[in-house]
């Protein structure tokens, strides 16, 4: 992600001032962190910083369009393509967005840390509105059509697009958790066990919502899926 908006925006001073800050951001928390503190740990003048952001909140807004834009993409992507059926584009939107965090690994696994914090915690609910602005559409467009096909029943397609998008961040926020769970490192058959039921039950919530057969959503629970993210959150594997 970070790595990737260099080649985008070609400009190294600008992809510093975003990791200096995610930095900072996880250890001091958004709130309490000054555009000072950035300058000082990048020894450069603020007048650098105002070339490139009007405020503390614009630097903030550039980490969560950046990631979210590259998401975007893959959605919209695999949404109009008409070769697909309605399973087929859900499953390469999980499987392309797993790839791309697994491409920029290092500035996930910074975003996650910054998250976490419980100051920082509306930078998370941020991520998921800019999420939902910009990938609703399509992801309705897609229950629409899982609805034509007769795979999906729902009064509603946009409020169900809606909970599938939230669905899907939080379910990975509990599989993160249980992966990066201290108490569990140490017995990796439990950590796999609770992995496992996280998955299946967010899986079967899913299909639920949609009005689908249990089993619909079955690209969810393969092996590869769970091994990428277990590698991915595996910081020993670091």
């Amino acid at each position: 992600m970070i790595d990737s908006w260099v080649a985008k925006k070609g400009d190294l001073r600008k992809k510093e001032f975003i990791t200096t800050a995610i930095k900072i951001f996880t250890v001091k928390g958004y709130e309490k962190t000054s555009i000072n503190d950035i300058l000082k740990e990048m020894k450069i003048t603020k007048g650098a910083f105002y070339y490139y952001f009007a405020s503390k909140e614009a630097l903030l807004n550039e980490i969560v369009n950046n990631l979210v834009d590259d998401i975007e993409i893959t959605v919209q992507k695999n949404a109009a393509r008409d070769d697909l059926s309605t399973v087929d584009k859900l499953e390469r939107i999980f499987y392309a967005t797993n790839q791309y965090r697994k491409n920029n690994q290092s500035a996930y696994l910074q975003l996650y840390e910054l998250q976490k914090k419980d100051e920082n915690a509306f930078i998370a609910r941020k991520f998921l509105q800019k999420a939902l602005a910009v990938t609703l559409e399509q992801m309705q467009a897609i229950i629409n059509q899982g609805v034509a096909e007769g795979i999906f029943n729902t009064a509603n397609p946009r409020e169900a697009a809606e909970l599938y998008i939230r669905l899907s961040s939080l379910g990975k926020e509990k599989v993160i958790d249980t992966l990066t769970n201290s108490s569990n490192s140490n017995d990796s058959k439990r950590q796999s066990e609770q992995i496992k039921d996280i998955i299946i039950f967010y899986q079967e919530t899913m299909e639920r919502i949609l009005g689908a057969k249990k089993g619909t959503l079955d690209f969810f629970q393969t092996e590869n899926g769970i091994i990428d993210l277990v590698q991915f959150f595996d910081k020993d594997k670091q």
